[in-house]
């Protein structure tokens, strides 16, 4: 399973839709949108940070070396 499907997953099992996720932690929904279509790995640290913030989750986890 690729980063961005482990992501959307998470979030999908907290929230009842990316948009719901998107407005409640104050992210643009097509910042959203375009990390988990493209490459968690291309987002900046302080999205990635906000975002593992609020899923409870170690941003290590997206991390691949």
């Amino acid at each position: 399973m690729s980063r961005e499907q482990k992501l959307r997953n998470l979030i999908l099992d907290r929230y009842p839709s990316l948009r719901q996720f998107a407005i409640e932690t104050d992210i643009p929904y097509s910042t959203l949108m375009t990390l988990l279509s493209r490459d968690v790995g291309e987002a900046s640290f302080d999205v990635i940070i906000k975002i593992c913030k609020h899923l409870n989750v170690d941003p290590m986890e997206f991390y691949s070396e």
